[in-house]
């Protein structure tokens, strides 16, 4: 994508949804150990990681169900407020949405 279709602010992981820029590489061999934190069940990311993904203490993560596993992607605020909007808009211009897509 290039430089002048971006929206002013928005970085190229904001642009396509909640996708990080690139795949997150973790060192060949390492392995993420599943613990009990209270009563549920999570990892400790490894700050390269988080890094990557541009989270920090207090940040949040969206989880996407893909084809080829699941994805962890930085929560972004504003994307999921236009996200929310367009869901809707297209409810309630449902019909004529409809009638465009012919």
């Amino acid at each position: 994508m290039t430089d002048e279709k971006k929206t002013k602010g928005m970085s190229d992981a904001q642009h396509h949804g909640f996708q990080a820029e690139a795949p997150v590489k973790v060192p060949a061999g390492r392995t993420l150990k599943v613990r009990r934190i209270g009563n549920s069940l999570g990892v400790v990311l490894p700050k390269e990681v988080l890094a990557k993904l541009g989270v920090g203490e207090g940040g949040h993560l969206s989880v996407s169900e893909t084809p080829n596993g699941v994805v962890l992607s930085g929560f972004n605020d504003e994307v999921a407020r236009q996200v929310e909007i367009m869901r809707d808009l297209a409810k309630r211009y449902r019909n004529a949405l409809r009638e465009l897509a012919k």
